[in-house]
């Protein structure tokens, strides 16, 4: 009896190392993914990086003993890596506090301001006078007079998102289907009179308009108009082997230890992002260096903040 009890507890050790290191495979290789949308991510031939480049050069560096490798492709083809469950993360998405189907979350590594209407110079006041300032994305979405556009494969916070899926009932949306500069075509479209408006960050805005007198400008939404927009890595959750958890594992050791804090980074998320903040430096240590996750989650409301005032 006592030889048998010794063999059962022998099987079930060996049973609980292998389920151990089955679970426990070490990470031989990230997948990097980026698409080419400035100024999110640059060209080569720039000497500015681009507000995720410089995060995933860092982040390559920083974690060692795993192979990195940079894929650049069309956002469409991005969601599919995903939704495959590659060993892929992704290195600016809006954080969220909890893993969803797509995506198990680093800490936050970038603070955004709020998404804003994109339009003309001449196309802003027929907006405001109709749906007000800042803007009631709601009826305006609803409105069949304008037309509104996007990149096809372009999403947003989940509350923008839901307005969109709820509010455009008419068939007076315009989508691009480029894969290359997503967010250019559709400013091109916009400088051309082939959309009304369109939705995304005023830093686009901004990016797109140095040196060439661009006549777009960004309008407040009602909606999300005192709400910041917190961005983490994401990692794939359907990735095998447990990757996401132990690949955020690394990551978060990376940024806590050498990355968030150093002025490099913090250097390149203040020359895109400063002229959208009151006080930029403000908003990164609140919301970046002292993040607490158990108060702060996607988007984060900062009505009574002085450091969101946003550009018009």
């Amino acid at each position: 009896m006592q030889s048998l009890r010794f063999l059962c507890l022998g099987i079930l050790v060996t049973f609980a190392t292998c389920s151990h290191s089955k679970t426990a495979k070490p990470i031989e290789e990230i997948l990097w993914l980026q698409s080419k949308t400035p100024p999110f991510h640059l060209s080569k031939e720039t000497k500015q990086l681009g507000l995720c480049d410089d995060l995933t050069q860092q982040l390559m560096h920083s974690i060692k003993g795993v192979k990195h490798t940079r894929l650049v492709l069309p956002q469409k083809r991005i969601n599919k890596y995903i939704d495959e469950g590659r060993n892929v993360c992704f290195p600016c998405a809006i954080y969220k506090r909890s893993a969803n189907k797509q995506f198990l979350y680093s800490l936050p590594t970038a603070v955004y301001p709020p998404h804003n209407i994109i339009t003309t110079a001449a196309k802003a006041p027929q907006l405001t006078s109709k749906h007000g300032n800042p803007i009631n994305l709601v009826g305006l979405l609803a409105d069949k007079n304008f037309t509104y556009g996007q990149a096809d494969a372009r999403r947003f916070s989940v509350q923008i998102n839901n307005i969109i899926e709820n509010s455009l009932t008419h068939s007076n949306v315009s989508m691009s289907w480029s894969s290359d500069n997503e967010s250019g075509v559709v400013m091109e479209r916009l400088k051309h009179g082939s959309l009304d408006y369109s939705l995304d960050y005023p830093f686009i805005t901004s990016h797109f308009s140095k040196g060439n007198q661009s006549n777009i400008v960004n309008l407040p939404i009602a909606q999300n108009k005192n709400k910041l927009v917190p961005i983490a890595v994401g990692c794939a959750t359907n990735a095998p082997n447990n990757f996401a958890s132990m690949a955020i594992k690394k990551i978060n050791h990376a940024l806590k230890n050498n990355i968030l804090t150093s002025e490099q980074y913090k250097n390149n998320q203040q020359y895109w992002l400063n002229e959208h903040f009151g006080d930029f430096n403000k908003a990164y240590n609140q919301y970046v260096l002292n993040f607490d996750s158990q108060t702060n989650d996607a988007p984060i409301n900062t009505a009574d903040q002085s450091q969101n005032k946003e550009q018009l």
